[in-house]
């Protein structure tokens, strides 16, 4: 089909890559040195011993996140609105061209009336625009631009859009057919409600990492953030399957184009004036498979939580709200700091009372997950190994930290269409 350039005037390409304010954004962050007090406070407990009990209270407070898993949450019965609104589905990708048969059949299966499709597509990925001989829905070029991010092309997206909703899917991801009705009557239910997240989980089998990989969204998707919701408090978005309403996003500035985790900056914005909701309906995506693709995901994302932390920390946020984030933006950073600190004192000291909390608190750890392992039908055994993964957490963390100095913009991809997968996912009952 013929692919849609809309070349720009240029002021589209010119906010896409500059909605939101400099001083709400990661492109305001002039000294990013500052992302080293990360390590210099986690690392005190080694030069003053009295500070390694500063490390209890925030594992603590990060298993307290975790008791959602421990409860089987379920969708509210909301009643399906008397008018369906527009619904736009944005669909960035990059150098994707493995997966594009696989997302239109997942765009075939969905069931909402009429929404507007629309592929993104970067102008010089030539490799992706050639597989797309049989795609059937709209195809909109993205002009070359800096920064070269996702958030940037979502926001040249959303300037040739018209849906009042708009929900954004990754190349590989393959949603529950009910999950954009659930998720708009959910939105339709609350006034104040400007977004709702739906669950994500990795649909394959796979090596160790791939599968710890399955067990930390499922305590997150199916627990953590139900949880949040449940106790009226704002959580990061998942990037992908999060349904917005259109007017709420234009209002805040819509995405930081200069953040790599822009879902986390935009949870900070809409948490001002507006509720968040999940709906308990699937998408289903692929892990990494290796470790080394791991770490190039994982070090974006915790550069992209400290972007949004140094971005955010002065914000004007109500208390529960601002508690909220605390625990998940620089408590949760400081805490995969802090991991090797724990297990030295475990291993220095074992009959010491900070081991034996720190060492209660892994157990505690350990069994959340197995619960979680438990409900998603995945192996119990594999939770035995998360205080490793957890360390692998810093490994991804320093290079985070590395590259918010040297490469703050970087946007490390993740390579798709590798892992054998299941069908499309089904919604939880």
């Amino acid at each position: 089909m013929k692919h849609q350039i809309i070349r720009p005037t240029d002021e589209a390409a010119q906010w896409a890559a500059s909605s939101v304010p400099e001083h709400q954004s990661a492109r305001s962050i002039k000294e990013p040195w500052v992302a080293v007090s990360i390590f210099i406070i986690a690392a005190l407990p080694l030069i003053w011993e009295p500070a390694a009990w500063l490390l209890a209270p925030l594992f603590a407070s990060m298993l307290l996140l975790r008791l959602g898993a421990f409860v089987a949450w379920r969708d509210h019965d909301d009643p399906e609105p008397a008018q369906w609104p527009a619904l736009t589905i944005l669909l960035p990708v990059y150098r994707e061209p493995s997966v594009i048969a696989e997302l239109a059949r997942a765009m075939r299966a969905l069931d909402y009336p009429s929404p507007e499709i629309v592929l993104l597509v970067e102008e010089d990925d030539q490799e992706t625009r050639a597989a797309l001989d049989f795609w059937p829905y709209r195809v909109l070029v993205v002009p070359d631009g800096k920064p070269r991010t996702k958030p940037r092309a979502v926001n040249y997206g959303l300037l040739h859009t018209r849906g009042e909703v708009v929900v954004i899917f990754d190349a590989e991801d393959r949603p529950a057919p009910d999950q954009p009705k659930r998720a708009v009557a959910r939105m339709v239910a609350d006034p104040d409600c400007a977004v709702v997240q739906a669950v994500l989980a990795c649909d394959h089998d796979g090596p160790l990492i791939a599968r710890l990989w399955a067990l930390e969204y499922a305590v997150l998707f199916r627990g953590v953030l139900p949880m949040l919701d449940w106790l009226g408090l704002p959580f990061l978005l998942g990037g992908t399957s999060q349904y917005l309403r259109r007017d709420a996003l234009m209002e805040v500035g819509a995405f930081d184009a200069h953040n790599v985790t822009e879902d986390a900056d935009l949870s900070l914005r809409l948490a001002r004036n507006y509720a968040f909701h999940t709906v308990m309906s699937a998408t289903g995506e692929e892990a990494p498979v290796t470790v080394t693709s791991w770490v190039k995901q994982r070090s974006r994302w915790l550069k992209g939580f400290c972007q949004t932390t140094m971005v955010h920390w002065k914000d004007d946020l109500p208390w529960r709200a601002r508690l909220a984030f605390a625990l998940q933006l620089p408590v949760q950073l400081l805490c995969i700091a802090s991991h090797p600190i724990g297990l030295a004192v475990m291993i220095s000291d074992p009959d010491g009372p900070l081991a034996v909390m720190l060492f209660a608190g892994y157990a505690l750890t350990i069994i959340t997950f197995m619960i979680a392992a438990y409900r998603s039908g995945r192996r119990v055994r594999d939770a035995m190994v998360m205080p490793v993964y957890c360390c692998l957490h810093v490994v991804a963390l320093v290079i985070a930290v590395v590259e918010l100095v040297v490469a703050p913009s970087l946007w490390r991809k993740t390579t798709h269409g590798i892992a054998r997968r299941n069908d499309i996912p089904e919604s939880d009952s």
